[in-house]
């Protein structure tokens, strides 16, 4: 059942009915002003039944307060500067609960932003803006930093949250919520961390067109997000370990991280560092350590080193 503060959330107080149109013609959404943390109201969705087993369910807000990221860290949001958004969806438990297959979970996911981001660049005839100290010598384009950040020149641009939610009446099917957030209209100075940007300091006009609205934006990389998802989702789940191979060889071509030095804080407090070299068979990550051993890291979290450290 949902809680006070959750029903409050979703009350005709708090919902928006009129935008987001693209998204409203491939999904179930409900976008609210103010929220929490849309991937809880997700998972509230899920418990008292209101979502779309059949297709995809999509929590937007304008402003998200106790948003949460990857390890419980703090989820930055702007108010009507940043994309924040969950999607839900059923996937199978076979899948879900395979330590060999779920890690892809998370990268369909990251895969699936990307592709979105691109495409909504040239839908609205925006352009990258070149970066004219290339401190990281890669190009003008946002890649994925593994495990679940979108960087464009290293520099954070959003990021993204998986979660399982078990079905209690179906042991065949779970759902799972993609929580992403983006930086859209942020200006510098609002940027949580140095090492932040957002997509209007990463992108300006092709022509003399002009920009469009962040609004606009926002609703583009949603609905194209939801089919990104379904697509890749609906692969995975005919052929999770055909399909695998494919998300590996594309994850290798998109993963920033690769080839840098990478410092690890591992869940029982440890740390370690070392080069990283390769994305593995179940979606780790394959490092080389100090001393040259080949580590894999399936739950650390990754912070990588700046060039030249």
């Amino acid at each position: 059942m949902c809680s006070n503060e959750q029903l409050g959330e979703l009350s005709a107080g708090n919902l928006i009915n009129d935008d987001l149109p693209q998204t409203r013609a491939v999904a179930h959404v409900w976008s609210l002003n103010t929220a929490r943390s849309t991937n809880a109201t997700a998972e509230q969705l899920i418990t008292s039944g209101q979502w779309d087993r059949n297709g995809m369910t999509v929590i937007a807000a304008r402003e998200q307060t106790a948003g949460r990221g990857r390890l419980d860290h703090t989820w930055f949001s702007a108010p009507g500067g940043s994309f924040t958004a969950s999607f839900i969806s059923a996937v199978g438990a076979g899948v879900a609960h395979d330590p060999t297959l779920n890690g892809w979970l998370q990268m369909i996911a990251g895969l699936s932003v990307l592709d979105a981001l691109r495409e909504t660049l040239q839908e609205t005839n925006l352009q990258w803006v070149p970066d004219p100290v290339n401190a990281d010598n890669s190009i003008d384009d946002v890649k994925l930093k593994w495990p679940n950040d979108i960087v464009f020149h290293g520099r954070k641009l959003g990021g993204i949250l998986a979660q399982i939610v078990t079905l209690p009446n179906d042991p065949n099917t779970v759902a799972v919520i993609f929580g992403v957030g983006l930086n859209i209209a942020v200006p510098q100075d609002e940027l949580p961390i140095d090492a932040a940007t957002s997509w209007r300091l990463i992108t300006e006009p092709a022509d003399e067109g002009g920009r469009p609205p962040a609004e606009r934006v926002m609703d583009l990389l949603a609905a194209r997000t939801v089919r990104n998802l379904e697509g890749r989702l609906w692969q995975f789940g005919l052929n999770p370990h055909g399909y695998a191979q494919n998300l590996r060889k594309r994850v290798t071509e998109e993963c920033w991280t690769l080839g840098r030095p990478i410092l690890v804080h591992y869940m029982d407090g440890t740390t370690g560092s070392g080069i990283a070299r390769a994305i593995d068979a179940d979606a780790s990550l394959a490092m080389a350590d100090d001393d040259g051993a080949e580590r894999l890291v399936r739950t650390g979290d990754v912070g990588v080193l700046p060039v030249g450290d």
